[in-house]
């Protein structure tokens, strides 16, 4: 009967709306996660009935075709931990699992909760013991190409011995040609035109005070050609010769144009052997700037101008045995640490995947999901590179959950739930009717 298909129309609307006064509850109940996000109710109607007459359709009732998950941004709150991270924009954390529910996605698992610790072996991680993962960075702060757990050492840097020193000097162009004395170790001051000196480290961190001395060599029209020469005090090397109180460590030339920019830069040798057991042969590089042979533009490299001869920049990037004194992470994903000789490095990156279809990712339970065949495989890369956010440190991000919204549909889908009830109780009524006919 008629009556009794309304009856069953009816009912099929006071399961979806149950279902979907659940969906509403449960986005309620998570009102205050971090990085939830909230599910919709999507419904469709079901199969219709063509009338006899063929004139038409009567609908067979509804149902719940499904539970979208909205992506959209929570807004971010600061915190006092560090290691508290929130993405502003598209992507998500990338965490290797130890949880036996994640072993069908190969352990991995996906999030913007980024309510994050740094565990008792340095490793960032959630509140399951899962890994964040991203790139880690080698001794000279270049990043691994290979994705890897976060890990932070606390321990004893070791020290590294200086490999390049870079000088930026102007050596006066005014200088007169003095050819009939040659540079003399033994009288270096005396027989050079301009010195200036910076501080090398060995492979034991011990720090050595080396001086640049530079003479002029010729000049022209096109130019000019200065040699230099780098030399260590005798008693920090354990060869010296005998009766020279500097050892020469190294030597070469540069050669400038006729506007006074770096042409060319050639190192003739370059070695020490420190005392106390430091490595041998201890090789080193002075790069002056970019040279026009090397491409340059004479921007930031030394000079050789009609301005007193003086050094305008120098460093090296040797350092000593250090700790760990207090890290940072960027907008980029950087992880930078701060140690206590005053070195500043970076030591790895947060990596951040992104996919082709989010709703299609599969809720995994605590603020985690799965990557799908819906969702497409995982775009992995740094943060702020692609379409991929950048992230906040010391920030999460709360719940994308609208409370108001939610009790409003809340009050429409208790609405439709009574609606339908009546709508059995009604066709109750007929059927009472019908049967009463009978008697």
């Amino acid at each position: 009967m008629s009556i009794v298909k309304s009856m069953q129309t009816s009912v099929s609307g006071l399961t979806a709306n149950s279902e979907g006064m659940s969906v509403i509850a449960n986005n309620i109940a998570n009102s205050n996660t971090k990085g939830y996000k909230y599910e919709r109710s999507e419904f469709e109607d079901m199969l219709s009935v063509d009338l006899q007459s063929g004139d038409g359709q009567i609908g067979r009732g509804v149902k719940l075709g499904g539970v979208k998950v909205i992506h959209s941004q929570g807004s971010i709150q600061t915190t006092d931990s560090l290691s508290d991270l929130a993405i502003h924009g598209n992507g998500f954390f990338i965490v290797s699992n130890p949880r036996t529910d994640t072993k069908e996605s190969g352990g991995v698992t996906y999030t913007r909760a980024g309510n994050f610790i740094f565990d008792k072996d340095g490793y960032l991680s959630d509140n399951l013991g899962g890994h964040v993962q991203g790139y880690m960075a080698d001794n000279h702060g270049n990043l691994s190409p290979k994705l890897s757990d976060i890990k932070i050492s606390a321990n004893t840097l070791n020290p590294a011995a200086t490999s390049k020193v870079k000088l930026n000097v102007n050596l006066d162009s005014r200088t007169q040609l003095t050819t009939n004395t040659p540079f003399d170790i033994n009288k270096a001051e005396d027989t050079c035109d301009y010195c200036t000196s910076t501080n090398v480290l060995d492979s034991q961190g011990t720090s050595h005070p080396m001086m640049i001395y530079f003479k002029k060599l010729e000049s022209a029209a096109g130019g000019s050609t200065w040699e230099w020469h780098a030399t260590v005090d005798s008693e920090a090397v354990t060869d010296p010769v005998a009766g020279q109180a500097l050892k020469e460590i190294g030597s070469g030339k540069v050669t400038f144009d006729e506007d006074g920019v770096l042409k060319k830069e050639e190192t003739t040798n370059f070695s020490v052997n420190f005392i106390n057991g430091a490595k041998p042969n201890q090789v080193m590089d002075i790069d002056f700037g970019d040279s026009l042979e090397e491409g340059g533009k004479g921007v930031g490299a030394s000079t050789a101008l009609a301005a007193d001869s003086e050094t305008i920049f120098h460093s090296q990037d040797g350092y000593t045995a250090c700790h760990l004194k207090s890290l940072k992470i960027d907008y980029d994903g950087s992880v930078v640490g701060f140690y206590t000789n005053g070195l500043q490095r970076t030591i790895g990156s947060i990596a951040l995947a992104t996919f082709e279809n989010n709703t299609g990712l599969k809720k995994a339970g605590h603020n985690q999901f799965y990557a799908t065949y819906k969702s497409g495989e995982a775009n992995i890369g740094r943060p702020a590179s692609g379409t991929r956010g950048g992230v906040y440190s010391a920030s999460l991000e709360e719940s994308n959950v609208d409370l108001a919204k939610q009790f409003v549909d809340m009050i429409m889908t208790q609405r439709a739930f009574q609606a339908n009830s009546k709508t059995i109780t009604t066709g109750d009524t007929m059927l009472e009717e019908i049967i009463n006919i009978r008697r």
